[in-house]
């Protein structure tokens, strides 16, 4: 009889800890799509800043819109400026351009915005929905 009682609570125990851990599970999975959405959206940054750079050798030295980006198909936008839960904007400025990718649902989408410039150095915060600057630290 106490080795039948003990047997019921060994799987009781079981069946609450393998419950716990399945409760777990959203929760790294999020961590994981949320890395792998900040990785994208850093990877699409650097593709539009070199779209920037061929945009502004061929221009003479002007620098272009996302919009003008996509016209002369110098990068793709299937999405409409967004990717993976990021909105993606590009600021042109006498001289140089900044570009933001800001998550569209913060620490939902994405935890970080990043910001890159002419400079080609990537800056990364967590500003909880607001735009990445260069004074952010780089990434």
């Amino acid at each position: 009889m106490k080795s039948a009682f003990l047997s019921w609570l060994l799987v009781g125990v079981m069946g609450l800890s393998m419950a716990g851990c399945g409760q777990q599970q959203p929760a790294k999975q999020s961590v994981i799509v949320t890395a792998a959405d900040e990785t994208a959206a850093m990877a699409r940054l650097r593709a539009i800043a070199r779209a920037e750079a061929q945009y502004q050798v061929e221009s003479g030295g002007e620098y272009a819109t996302l919009d003008q980006l996509i016209q002369k198909r110098y990068v793709n936008d299937p999405s409409s400026g967004k990717l993976t839960g990021y909105r993606f904007d590009v600021q042109v400025r006498r001289g140089g351009f900044g570009i933001t990718a800001v998550p569209e649902k913060a620490g939902i989408t994405g935890t970080r915005s990043f910001y890159v410039d002419e400079t080609n150095v990537m800056h990364g915060a967590d500003k909880n929905g607001a735009p990445a600057t260069a004074s952010d630290p780089e990434v």
